[in-house]
């Protein structure tokens, strides 16, 4: 179980998954309760994903729009929120579960950070953990400036 402080908005960790469902980039801020495995976790994360979107595209009685469809769900001890690039990129971030729908804001992140400092980087290869300094400092100061971020 996640300890939480009552009442605030927390990011707890950031998860990128390539098109191929390999966590390219992981990063912990505020989270109370440290993985046991971390890859093991980052592959259920990613196994939750397929499925919950695979059922919520065969159970809506409308086509689902992967750009608008399934964004967040909520329990009562987080928060997680996602968004697919039109690359298949996949953003996840968990917070408390009070925090506000962030799907803006990873649109924001992918196009003004991770497209800035990670798909135009010349060195960076798809299929390779994300190490860009550039990246993750820009990350750092997007992150802290959220009003959901909290220390």
């Amino acid at each position: 179980c996640i300890a939480f402080a009552r009442g605030a908005n927390m990011i707890l960790n950031l998860y990128i998954y390539n098109k191929s469902g390999f966590c390219i980039y992981y990063e912990e801020w505020n989270r109370k309760k440290p993985s046991s495995n971390l890859e093991e976790e980052q592959k259920l994360m990613f196994g939750m994903l397929f499925s919950l979107r695979a059922f919520v595209t065969k159970t809506s009685p409308k086509p689902i729009d992967p750009q608008t469809g399934f964004h967040y769900y909520k329990t009562s001890s987080y928060k997680l929120h996602f968004y697919e690039t039109p690359t298949s990129v996949k953003f996840v971030v968990l917070t408390d579960p009070h925090t506000p729908d962030l799907r803006e804001e990873l649109k924001k992140l992918y196009s003004n950070i991770f497209v800035e400092y990670v798909v135009k980087n010349p060195l960076y290869r798809a299929d390779q953990p994300v190490k860009c300094e550039l990246f993750i400092q820009a990350l750092a100061k997007f992150i802290r400036f959220l009003p959901s971020f909290s220390s």
